[in-house]
């Protein structure tokens, strides 16, 4: 193995973080696999460890990430295009806020549910936006959820709790959205039904249609407050060739209608739009290492590997 030179490791680094003024030095060191204290020491000459063994680590992370600087560069992944999918979220969200009101919007997964809601969030930086999941899913993981979005202390018991997000919200008007709201128990929507209650703070519910299994006429004994009251978004499933073609056709790319057709079927299979979009991605990285320009056989071939359909 070729020994390295110490001390232009440390111009390297230098020049790396100088160039790339967006990675701190702490990010660097957890690239490597190591402390930033250690980094810092190795910087100034007093590492009393392996200093070579630091040097190798920051040469192959700074290696990695200036080969994936370079992937990013030469195959270069589409702008978020509004889709009308990414429209008719959009409309739920401000109608919810100017009425006050509990919307669910709920389809199928990957057609832009999750950038359209942080979206909204960047461009209304008031909104609460909260992510359930399995581990975030009954009343008092919610409300803690809130309560660190509001920065303030998740004390106390269930009732505490409650009271502070509800003092914390009430006359604000500000927007609560769930993301992945299928995840959510029948306690939690029942803690989010009393939250808007009582402050009246715009509330959407966002995620698969397993989230209309609980607010159902089946279950309206239970959940019924939403059941009468929220309105339900459905979003459509069919991806049209309009939406393929202003998410494909970015950054100078041009595609044959065959390769268009493919992507398009793509879109309509499980996963939709993100999928679509990986393969996408892979398909172009397969065509630039062959240096050629991408064809429905660089799709096909992508496809076997990212998807099986």
């Amino acid at each position: 193995m070729e020994d390295l030179n110490i001390s232009e490791v440390r111009e390297q680094v230098t020049a790396y973080l100088a160039a790339n003024p967006d990675t701190s030095q702490e990010q660097l060191a957890k690239m490597a696999g190591f402390s930033s204290a250690a980094l810092s020491q190795f910087m100034s000459g007093t590492y009393t460890g392996k200093n070579e063994n630091v040097a190798r680590k920051l040469m192959a992370a700074i290696g990695a990430e200036v080969k994936r600087q370079e992937a990013i560069l030469t195959v270069k992944e589409p702008e978020i295009i509004e889709t009308a999918t990414m429209r008719e979220i959009w409309f739920g969200m401000e109608y919810a806020r100017d009425r006050s009101d509990v919307i669910v919007v709920y389809g199928p997964p990957g057609i832009g549910k999750t950038c359209t809601l942080r979206r909204y969030a960047n461009e209304n930086p008031s909104t609460l936006l909260i992510t359930a999941s399995p581990n975030i899913a009954n009343g008092i993981e919610i409300m803690e959820e809130i309560l660190e979005a509001l920065g303030k202390k998740a004390e106390g018991g269930k009732r505490l709790k409650q009271k502070t997000v509800i003092n914390a919200l009430l006359r604000s008007n500000r927007m609560i959205i769930i993301d992945e709201a299928h995840f959510l128990t029948f306690k939690g929507l029942e803690t989010l039904r009393t939250i808007f209650d009582a402050t009246r703070c715009p509330l959407v519910l966002c995620g698969n249609p397993k989230i209309m299994e609980m607010i159902t006429e089946r279950n309206k004994s239970i959940t019924g407050q939403f059941f009468s009251r929220a309105v339900r978004i459905a979003l459509e499933n069919r991806i049209k060739m309009e939406d393929v073609k202003r998410i494909i056709l970015q950054n100078g790319v041009t595609l044959g209608d065959d390769c268009l057709q493919e992507l398009l079927k793509v879109a309509n299979t499980i996963g939709a739009l993100r999928v679509m979009t990986k393969l996408f991605l892979f398909a172009w990285t397969i065509s630039n290492r062959q240096q050629q320009p991408i064809t429905l056989e660089s799709i096909q071939a992508a496809r076997k590997v990212i998807i099986s359909v």
